[in-house]
């Protein structure tokens, strides 16, 4: 049996929000099967038999995630090859997907939710990209508690329709507000209320989405003011600001927009994006200390906030790689040698704390597991990996490296089949699967299962024949199958 969790992502600077944890999903071997069956389909390129199999998974395992999305990623590749938006398809899907859809509600209604969900799918291969379909899709995942799903579901729409459609905006904002990721919310409704800004709702969803987001950043001096519009960032000034930063050509460039930004702060004191874009010139400049400077200057505004803490941490770190830089170039051996230790450690102790402070935020906890396995900790690395993993953004990370993990302790077995956790969220050739195939390999050749080994080999090498040592394993299969079959034939003359 294979286990899946499933989280929403909380990502640093990004205002995902923790969701409750759904205890993990026993996926039996024979559904595993059928999903590799689908994955394999796909690199056959037959995207009709792979949709197929995914929609067999989901159907007998409602929270395989890597099933959901598999399926909805190739049923929407499918759909855009065959004309997508601009498809008559699309225009009429309200009306080929209307008996469907009323299906689906009905089985909603009266708390079939299981079923709901199967014939949510079925709606949603009519046309992926419906966003009438897809509302209705993540409003059944959400009363399944498949939360990541839901939000999967408009998220995959968003991506795939026409940038700043208002519409989706507007759905996937209230589907943030409703699983309390505020943040997304907050930045869905700010787009849409300046495309509707007479619309009272939307900018009540707003004010809504600002002041909690504000409060789940731990933005307590905003909180205690009730001016929550003077602190939080606003996106359009943000980005303004951001471009100015990029402006910078020459010295005299920089001063005159640090000038310019700290006569902005003078102004407005509580506008935490005049720092940040301050902060931006004076990385620019490599004035870090100076950057440092602003950024405790914000803190004193917003109190605790992990967006800060990871500006101040590139920032010092920075520092650092400069002061090397500075030290090589004076031939200083001992010099360089003195301050990397030093900037290591400070390295390791600031992701430390950051996890400390911020627990809930996984990304983090992928990083801390990194210094871990980086320094040989592997049993620290390993449980911070396992809690990473259900990051959906670093899953396929933490997974491979929990792989490495296990095969340092000579676990073997566990190693084997974290890279086949990782597989389930990889179903196209890259860089990730090449490097879990060749694992996969070295693992197999290690145990003696010389011919699996080879399997895994082949497919890295038909994609890139200079992929690390790929080709000498090839080589060597082939000189092993070689030898054995001039053995055989001595055998046989003798």
């Amino acid at each position: 049996m294979a286990k899946e969790n499933n989280v929403i992502n909380r990502e640093e600077g990004h205002g995902a929000q923790e969701a409750p944890v759904r205890a993990p999903v026993e996926i039996p071997q024979n559904v595993m099967n059928l999903h590799n069956k689908g994955l394999a389909a796909l690199e056959r390129n037959n995207p009709d038999i792979a949709i197929d199999i995914f929609l067999r998974c989901v159907q007998q395992i409602p929270g395989f995630t890597a099933a959901r999305r598999n399926l909805r990623v190739t049923a929407i590749a499918r759909f855009k090859a065959s004309g997508g938006i601009n498809s008559i398809a699309h225009h009429l899907a309200p009306l080929t997907g209307l008996l469907q859809k009323i299906k689906v509600k009905g089985l909603l209604k009266s708390g079939k939710l299981e079923q709901a969900l199967y014939e949510g799918e079925k709606l949603l291969l009519v046309d992926p990209l419906d966003l009438g379909f897809a509302d209705i899709v993540a409003q059944v995942a959400v009363k399944a508690g498949l939360v990541e799903e839901a939000v999967m579901t408009l998220e995959l729409v968003r991506e795939n329709l026409p940038a700043g459609n208002l519409k989706v905006l507007d759905k996937l904002g209230r589907l943030y507000f409703q699983v309390k990721n505020y943040r997304g919310a907050r930045d869905c409704f700010a787009i849409v209320q300046r495309a509707r800004p007479t619309d009272a709702e939307i900018r009540h969803l707003l004010k809504d989405s600002e002041a909690l987001a504000t409060l789940d950043s731990g933005w307590t001096e905003a909180a205690d003011a009730g001016d929550y519009r003077k602190v939080l960032a606003n996106e359009e000034e943000a980005v303004k600001l951001e471009q100015e930063s990029k402006v910078v050509k020459t010295a005299d460039d920089a001063d005159s927009l640090i000038a310019a930004a700290k006569l902005k702060i003078e102004a407005e004191p509580n506008n935490v994006n005049y720092y940040l874009n301050l902060t931006n010139i004076f990385m620019q400049q490599k004035r870090y200390g100076e950057a440092m400077e602003t950024i405790e200057s914000a803190r004193k505004i917003v109190g605790a906030d992990a967006e800060l803490d990871r500006r101040y941490s590139n920032a010092k770190i920075a520092q650092f790689n400069a002061e090397i830089e500075e030290l090589e170039s004076r031939g200083d051996e001992a010099g360089v040698i003195q301050k990397t230790a030093e900037r290591d450690q400070y390295v390791f102790d600031d992701i430390a704390e950051r996890v400390t402070r911020y627990p809930n935020d996984q990304h983090l906890r992928c990083e801390l597991a990194m210094q871990y396995f980086k320094n040989d900790y592997i049993d620290e690395a390993i449980q911070q990996f396992q809690i990473a993993q259900k990051n959906p953004k670093d899953r396929v990370v933490a997974l491979y490296h929990l792989a490495l993990c296990f095969r340092k302790k000579g676990l073997l077995d566990l190693a084997v089949s974290q890279l086949e956790m990782a597989l389930e969220y990889l179903p196209t050739m890259n860089s990730e699967k090449m490097d879990v195939y060749y694992m996969m390999g070295e693992i197999l050749l290690e145990e003696g299962k010389r011919s699996e080994a080879e399997k895994y080999f082949k497919e890295i090498y038909k994609v890139d024949v200079t992929y690390r040592d790929v080709g000498k394993h090839i080589e060597n299969i082939y000189s092993q199958k070689k030898k054995k079959s001039i053995g055989e034939g001595e055998g046989e003359d003798a």
